[in-house]
């Protein structure tokens, strides 16, 4: 676990300021970003300014014409521009065809569907690929992660991928993970997908990526990893993996950490996730509401009926 603390600490995170400009997309906010700090949004931002809008109104016509000028003059727009000028269509008829084969082989087998003849390793083909294999290539790797995590039946382990470990390409790779569940919903929901980010190296990273780039999942996604926690989450490798990801998530919107907590009391899993954002509540509130917070919460726990 300190690994992957300390892997993820040298990456940037979704600040709270930029995920609340994600939110409410607030144009001016979006605007006031650090360049890296956009880098890490442009997924959402480029498909907002491409796809067509359900909303018609005059003010979001000129909140779109923001958004291009924000995006002019990014190098990385163009190389998202194409992941999303891709067939997800064709793409989403192969990748169900590889998960029946997937099923009926084993999930161990090396055959694909998606992806065939690699001539490098993971890292090296992902740098020669175009667009469409690149979609491919993550997308066969996330489905191999799914897939063992759907069989695992609760076991946690872990799988090592250069693709999703390599500094080089971490964006890039980001890029295309939130694109593919933009895209394909129905084969990625993305609380399944959210699960299976934990199972890899710089998964909380990656996670929060995602739930900045599709801001309204935010409490479905905690939900759903609070549901498959443990009662005692700081025993096992997979349960502090669990937390420290949530611990993440709420960092990158504490307007929301209250309510996460919770969730945590609701369904009686992950007991250190719940004492570490009552901690952190109390350091950000004054002396006083601190400790009235802190009283209630410990009160409730003692007193609840569960």
């Amino acid at each position: 676990m300190r690994g992957e603390m300390a892997d993820c600490s040298i990456l940037q995170f979704v600040s709270p300021y930029a995920f609340e400009a994600m939110q409410k997309v607030d144009v001016v906010r979006l605007a006031a970003l650090s360049d890296p700090e956009l880098r890490l949004l442009l997924p959402c931002l480029v498909r907002m300014a491409l796809c067509a809008p359900a909303d018609q109104s005059q003010s979001w016509a000129q909140d779109k014409k923001l958004i291009l000028r924000l995006l002019s003059g990014v190098e990385a727009v163009n190389s998202i521009v194409a992941l999303l000028s891709v067939d997800f269509h064709a793409l989403e008829q192969d990748a169900s065809k590889e998960q029946q084969l997937r099923h009926k082989l084993g999930g161990g087998s090396g055959e694909s569907i998606l992806v065939s003849q690699l001539q490098h390793g993971l890292t090296l083909e992902f740098e020669h690929s175009d667009s469409p294999r690149r979609l491919r290539l993550v997308l066969s790797e996330l489905l191999a992660v799914m897939n063992k995590v759907a069989e695992s039946n609760g076991e946690f382990f872990f799988k090592s991928s250069e693709l999703f470990e390599s500094p080089v390409y971490l964006e890039e790779a980001a890029d295309v993970l939130c694109i593919l569940q933009a895209e394909l919903p129905s084969l990625l929901p993305i609380v399944d997908v959210a699960e299976a980010l934990l199972h890899i190296k710089n998964g909380a990273w990656f996670l929060c990526l995602l739930v900045a780039n599709v801001p309204d999942s935010f409490n479905e996604v905690c939900r759903g990893l609070i549901k498959n926690g443990e009662r005692q989450d700081e025993e096992s490798f997979g349960g502090r993996r669990r937390t420290e990801a949530l611990h993440h998530l709420c960092k990158m919107n504490p307007s929301q950490a209250l309510r996460v907590r919770g969730m945590v009391v609701e369904e009686c899993h992950l007991p250190g996730l719940g004492v570490a954002l009552t901690l952190d509540h109390t350091k950000n509130e004054s002396a006083e509401d601190g400790v009235s917070d802190l009283v209630c919460f410990v009160s409730g726990l003692l007193l609840g009926t569960n």
